[in-house]
């Protein structure tokens, strides 16, 4: 049966909206569309008509895709669409603490979280050559290092190299480079499982690479406030934020 017809609501951005069984579809290429409703003339082609139902619903068909798969896989995925449509000057990438406690802005200026939980060090060195290039940030923020504590982790000497190498792809960038959070003993199984001894030797990698290159440093806290031992609660990620703020934002003195 053919629905009734009605006028389409304009969108956030001033576009016509067509809405499809409770979908909603909007841009640039309902321009036509939007030139029909404005003449109150319904002449469209059943091949225009047929069109547009089908893209609507190869949108349907991918937002479902994306939806059922893992949340690591989603949200790289959704962190590289969203990446085409950016032009924040500051870059964020890191694991699953960087995606909840990353500000959206950081000393005045936008912040793209391109953060993956369950990320590593070697993840960020696949990516961040593309986002180099076609983000072009101003600064850029790198908190990684949790998961690479997970054994069987790299060698602490590759891994430093390793972290240079990134640190080398952002280069002539303003670099915040994020010590790694400590793990709350009180509450937490991630004692047991996560090497101790490699965050504190990572975190002297982590100083020693930013002295080198003039990169301002965030020092990992003495405690943290989690709801795991490991992810921060609201109010830790505020902490978190803070001190991400007080690090970045201060003016360096030049010796």
């Amino acid at each position: 049966m053919m629905q009734s017809t009605e006028r389409p609501p304009e969108g956030a951005a001033g576009q016509t909206e067509l809405r499809l069984r409770g979908s909603t579809l909007s841009g640039p290429g309902l321009s036509r569309l939007r030139r029909l409703w404005r003449r109150r003339s319904w002449r469209v082609s059943r091949r225009t008509l047929g069109c547009l139902v089908a893209g609507a619903a190869a949108a349907l068909a991918a937002g479902t895709a994306v939806s059922h798969m893992p949340m690591r896989d989603r949200v790289r995925i959704e962190a590289t669409i969203r990446s085409n449509f950016t032009r924040a000057p500051v870059l964020a990438i890191g694991d699953s603490i960087t995606y909840e406690a990353a500000p959206g802005h950081l000393c005045g200026a936008r912040v793209f979280n391109a953060a993956v939980p369950g990320d590593r060090l070697s993840d960020l060195l696949a990516e961040a050559p593309d986002f180099a290039v076609r983000l072009a940030p101003e600064r850029v923020v790198i908190a990684i290092g949790i998961n690479d504590s997970l054994p069987p982790h790299p060698d602490i000497a590759q891994w430093a190299d390793d972290y240079r190498t990134l640190v080398a792809l952002f280069a002539g960038r303003d670099l915040v480079l994020v010590e790694i959070n400590p793990v709350d003993p009180r509450i937490s199984s991630f004692v047991t499982q996560l090497d101790q001894d490699f965050i504190q030797r990572a975190n002297a990698v982590i100083r020693d690479i930013a002295a080198e290159t003039g990169a301002h440093v965030v020092p990992a806290p003495r405690e943290v406030i989690t709801r795991d031992g490991l992810h921060p609660t609201p109010a830790g990620a505020a902490l978190w934020r803070a001190r991400l703020s007080e690090a970045a934002c201060s003016v360096k003195v030049a010796r």
